[in-house]
């Protein structure tokens, strides 16, 4: 690694003598000066330490958590520290979906926070992805194989990008797959997949705050949550996710958590709303819509749900209350991970029995010309003129 004359090296062994066995130590040959030392030799010494601290066949049980660094020439001291504290000082910090998210490589979409570490996001580019994915899988689109613990997740064209246990998402990108690319798939499906590992109900729907209380609209893709969630928006109320809804059940008002301020638009949402189309952000190549930034009037926090609205269209306006069971079935059918083509087993139909015994759920019907969108509005903020505020519903969670 170098520019022109500069160059570096480095040796790793387990542990210096005098040492715990759980520090790694990185012995530095290099003409640069120390005080010199740049961002990229700390992204590469941490990518190093990284990789050889997650191998469990090289350490055994003794898996390090700290660095030590010297330099070859003299001998002398440099650096010790966590490689938890390597990570926060030298790479990119984030919180989306209420968690505190480390990465080695921007994320422009979501918010720029220290807010702890919850997640660890690397790029990998020196592994194979046929070591991930067999042969017959790459023949196909996509493929998932998804549990509590684990997942490896395959887009042709992109790559592959296995999740651990709600905590650490490695990507291993195909050659010329863009980082705009990789976005695209990682702050959306593959954070669902983080959430659902960490044990939260993740809906398939777009969320808006009306009076400090969550109004979520659930719906399969293509059935106009995301244009739902711009029509509000474009009348003053703040979204709090678009298309990934975690709910929290760690309190006896059950929760939604915010995702990251942006939209998607089409192009005819965008020019019934008012927004210059050609002026926001191409999200993927093959995606027909595209992405709006926007502010968050103050930080985004969890909300209680106040009601759920099931998308559907419709010669006219209506909503219908759904029976319990039906309830039931529409949370199951929009949520993760139904909506990923798997099964959530007895936890999963549990969770979404528990809010549909608690919150209200309507089917909305609606007609699918996008003008007639700020009509949608009004009809949702009459229709929950009629329905209790939900912190003055007994919890049943």
């Amino acid at each position: 690694m170098g520019r022109g004359a500069e160059y570096l090296t480095a040796s790793v062994r387990h542990s210096r003598v005098g040492l715990p066995p759980s520090i790694i130590t990185i012995t530095i040959g290099t003409q640069l000066q120390m005080g010199t030392f740049h961002h990229s030799i700390y992204v590469f010494l941490y990518r190093f330490a990284i990789a050889l601290s997650t191998k469990t066949d090289v350490w055994g049980a003794a898996r390090p958590t700290h660095l030590y660094l010297t330099n070859a020439h003299s001998a002398v001291f440099i650096q010790s520290l966590s490689i938890q504290s390597f990570w926060r000082r030298h790479l990119f910090s984030y919180v989306a979906y209420g968690l505190g998210i480390q990465s080695d490589f921007a994320i422009p979409e979501f918010v720029e926070a220290e807010d702890g570490c919850d997640v660890t996001i690397q790029v990998v580019r020196d592994r194979i992805i046929s070591e991930y994915v067999s042969d017959a899988a790459m023949e196909h689109p996509w493929a998932l194989k998804l549990s509590r613990e684990e997942a490896i997740a395959y887009l042709k064209t992109i790559g592959v990008f296995q999740v651990e246990a709600g905590e650490r998402i490695v990507i291993i990108p195909e050659p010329g797959a863009s980082e705009a690319m990789i976005r695209f798939c990682l702050v959306g499906n593959v954070m669902a997949m983080v959430l659902y590992q960490r044990g939260l109900l993740v809906l398939h729907a777009s969320v808006v705050d009306i009076g400090g209380e969550a109004v979520a609209f659930l719906g399969v893709s293509g059935e106009g949550k995301s244009s739902t969630a711009a029509a509000f928006l474009a009348s003053g109320y703040p979204v709090l996710t678009d298309d990934v809804a975690p709910v929290t059940s760690n309190s006896t008002i059950p929760t939604i958590l915010p995702g990251f301020p942006q939209i998607k638009l089409s192009r005819a949402v965008a020019d019934v709303l008012g927004y210059d189309f050609e002026s926001l952000i191409l999200l993927h190549p093959d995606e027909e819509k595209r992405g709006y930034r926007f502010q968050w009037p103050a930080p985004a926090k969890p909300l209680p749900i106040r009601c759920i609205y099931t998308l559907a269209y419709g010669a006219e306006f209506s909503i219908a209350s759904l029976s319990p069971q039906d309830s039931i079935m529409e949370l199951v059918q929009h949520s993760r991970p139904t909506t990923l083509m798997h099964s959530g087993g007895a936890p999963h139909l549990r969770q979404c029995a528990a809010i549909a015994r608690q919150y209200p759920i309507y089917r909305l019907n609606r007609p699918k010309d996008v003008t007639r969108l700020s009509e949608l509005v009004l009809q949702v903020t009459h229709h929950l003129t009629t329905i209790p505020s939900c912190l003055t519903i007994p919890s049943k969670f």
